[in-house]
């Protein structure tokens, strides 16, 4: 790394869990605390939503339809879907309302589920599974697209790094900061781009406070450790104020070994190639298991954010610096004459956001609200001699502003403007592509009317985008420009058709700028470990598609389906050419036709009691089928897969027991490889050993018990790096 990692993260979090910890331990409720909290609850809404707020009126109105939602348990299965909020977007709102599927995780779920990267951690929810590139990297894979398709943001601005020129590019987004995390598809996707048929990914982690504390200093912290790789986690938060100033600070530490996979490194197709060498040194590459070479990671980060918050308007900053340091797993040559060597990426980016909302109240405007996030980013790409190879540079900018419209009787609108600058670069004596300028426009506007029992929400984007590549005198390109407009539409409704059922659709056609990297790489990737060629004749990516979504619940269960069809006239795609240069092979970015359809089902169901503790089971299969114009499959579209479980939920503790299927991938493309099937077992604790703080959890979890050896066909690297063996992790939160 460039600096030495700071320690505030391990400082602040075992200082918390040493001081609060046994202060905890002696704390009692007093009797007549038990009763003023009785008496509050009392006042209290009937349910609350999953933000800690009051329900918006689309979910009080189904709560008004549904027998016996006043006295449902909070964690029960109707409870969770009726009180699930979406704070991303134009306001509030359930998302059992919304005309799109989705998902959220917060609270206990996104500890259970959190690890390093943002695409492991939401490879458990319907639809999404994760690019795998090794335990330091991994971008979110939705419905079987990834890359431009979908668009990931800290608090509604993107993460302006890297992450989409390569998926052995880490995401500049830390998961274990996170309050919470979404995932939006339909109108309100247009609000944050073009063409983001998979949908938006946004990390909720408030580093700009919005609101006064509600005490002068509050704070939480955590600690874990994970068997597989050795990880360790440390990580702190506080938040404060006084007066009309509100503040937040967090630290976070991560360190990890290389990954124990447990079974064979190489998949079956290679360790035969391998073991059919002449060579001794590729013949015993066949023999490689459990640890993952070249697959060891550190990396830390500071934020620090405060706000100047009046009744009506808040104003506020926060400055974030990250820095991480992560082997990539090699994919192996078996050509002794054109070895590979291991690739290091150390990497920083310093990132400043604003944030500010400015309540009018007016006839027709609520709020004006200005967001603007600023990043620049740096990465080296080493190898392991210390040979350094190349170096990614990204300054980057976003600027939104918003105004939000009051409720006019059934109708309301937001309607904004969005700026995004990009100077990307990358040094090096044979550069991946030449340095280029990248600046886009856009004006959305989101509207909504509530014509109860059914829910209308349409919204509009016109998009331009400039690109201007410069001369580079390691390439001998010629400058060029390329600019694009169009523009994009949604449409969806959700009908309350009768208490505990809602049918929603909508319908959707988008026009996609190409990105810089698709129009000009014209080299060879170390991380990917494959040659790379643009094509800068590439036209815009014009799609149009369609979804359904059904959802039913009661008191105790609930059960969500959906189901979608997605068009591209012009798909822009990497295809492998079956060419191979110094022992790697290449891929061309190229425009076809292709369809992707598929569908998801969850559904949850409490069972009994037993004691105190409710036993309940729940379930999901997705799956997604992706076809070009010639009928070959898209490549890397993950497969048909069930996850099923167990769980026990009482005050005290929460337990679960849940399996996971993935079907074998043999529906493959030219020069693509099948991936196997795999079943994996999983299982956690979760205890909160003082009733009167339920802030405090100690947890254990073992995940992937029985060692399966576990290759995601999203993966680049699927057949020279699995994941993750048996992995035993423990963790302590407590919140002060």
């Amino acid at each position: 790394m460039r600096s030495t990692p700071a320690s505030f993260a391990a400082l602040a979090s075992c200082a918390a869990l040493a001081f609060a910890g046994p202060a905890l331990a002696q704390d009692e409720v007093a009797p007549e605390a038990q009763d003023q909290a009785a008496e509050a609850q009392a006042g209290a809404p009937p349910v609350m939503m999953d933000d800690g707020e009051a329900p918006p009126s689309d979910a009080m109105d189904l709560m008004s339809m549904l027998e016996g939602a006043d006295a449902m348990d909070s964690d029960a299965p109707g409870a969770e879907m009726i009180t699930e909020i979406i704070v991303t977007g134009t306001r509030r709102r359930a998302r059992v309302t919304a005309p799109v599927s989705g998902a959220v995780l917060s609270g206990d779920e996104l500890a259970r589920a959190g690890r390093a990267t943002l695409g492991e951690t939401l490879a458990s929810l319907p639809g999404v599974s994760s690019t795998a590139f090794g335990p330091g990297v991994s971008r979110p894979v939705l419905r079987g697209l990834q890359g431009e398709r979908t668009r990931l943001l800290i608090d509604g601005i993107q993460s302006l790094d890297v992450s989409n020129t390569s998926p052995d590019h880490a995401v500049a987004i830390n998961p274990l900061v996170a309050d919470r995390i979404e995932v939006l598809r339909g109108p309100s996707a247009l609000l944050y781009g073009s063409g983001l048929v998979g949908g938006v990914v946004n990390t909720k982690v408030a580093r700009v406070p919005d609101r006064l504390p509600s005490a002068a200093i509050t704070g939480r912290a955590s600690a874990s450790y994970g068997s597989a790789s050795d990880e360790v986690v440390l990580g702190a938060a506080l938040d404060g104020g006084g007066g009309k100033l509100a503040w937040h600070l967090d630290g976070h530490w991560l360190d990890t070994g290389d990954l124990d996979t447990g079974g064979f490194v190489l998949a079956p197709g290679q360790r035969a190639e391998a073991q059919a060498s002449p060579d001794a040194g590729i013949r015993a590459l066949a023999d490689l298991r459990g640890r993952l070479p070249n697959s060891a990671a550190q990396s830390w980060d500071i934020a620090g954010g405060a706000s100047f918050v009046l009744d009506e308007a808040h104003f506020g900053l926060a400055v974030t610096h990250s820095e991480s340091r992560y082997g990539l797993p090699t994919r192996f040559s078996f050509d002794p004459a054109a070895p590979v060597p291991n690739t290091l990426i150390d990497l920083q980016q310093t990132r400043v956001d604003f944030a500010s909302e400015i309540g009018l109240q007016g006839a027709w405007v609520e709020a004006l609200r200005f967001r603007f996030g600023w990043a620049d980013y740096a990465h080296d790409e080493v190898l392991d001699t210390g040979e350094l190879t190349a170096t990614f540079l990204n300054q980057a900018f976003e600027g939104r502003a918003e105004v939000v419209g009051a409720q006019r009787g059934i109708w309301r609108a937001t309607t904004g403007v969005q700026f995004v600058s990009r100077d990307f670069s990358v040094l090096a004596e044979s550069p991946l592509l030449p340095p280029t300028q990248t600046g886009q426009f856009a004006v959305f506007s989101s509207h909504e009317f509530n014509l109860a029992p059914v829910r209308v929400e349409a919204a509009l984007r016109w998009e331009t985008t400039a690109i201007e590549a410069r001369p580079d005198p390691a390439l001998g390109n010629a400058a060029q420009e390329r600019d694009y407009s169009g523009l994009s539409g949604s449409l969806g409704a959700s009908y309350a058709a009768a208490p505990g059922l809602v049918i929603a659709g909508s319908g959707f056609f988008s026009r996609r700028a190409p990105v810089v990297e698709e129009l000009y790489t014209q080299g060879t990737d170390p991380g990917t470990q494959g040659v790379l060629l643009g094509n800068p004749d590439l036209p815009q990516e014009t799609a149009w598609g369609f979804e359904g979504v059904v959802r039913g619940f009661g008191t105790k269960w609930s059960l969500e389906a959906s189901a979608y069809y997605n068009r591209f006239p012009d798909y822009i795609f990497t295809a492998q050419t079956g060419a191979v240069v110094d022992g790697l092979p290449v891929f061309q970015f190229l425009a076809d036709e292709a369809e992707y359809y598929g569908f998801e089902v969850q559904g949850k169901l409490d069972l009994f009691d037993v004691g105190s503790a409710t036993i309940g089971v729940d379930a999901l299969m997705d799956y997604t089928r992706a076809t070009l114009a010639d009928g070959t499959p898209v490549p890397r579209i993950p497969p048909l897969r069930v996850l099923g479980g167990v769980s026990a939920r009482a005050s005290a503790f929460d337990a679960r027991i849940e399996v996971e299927w993935a079907d074998r991938m043999d529906r493959v493309s030219d020069f693509e490889t099948p991936t196997e099937g795999y079943v994996v077992a999983n299982a956690s604790f979760d205890w909160r050993p003082f009733a009167g703080r339920p802030d405090l959890t100690l947890s254990v979890s073992a995940n992937n018990i029985f060692d399966d050896t576990v290759r995601r066909h999203a993966s680049f690297l699927k057949d020279f790096a699995p994941n993750a063996g048996r992995d035993i992790r423990l963790r302590a939160r407590i919140a002060f």
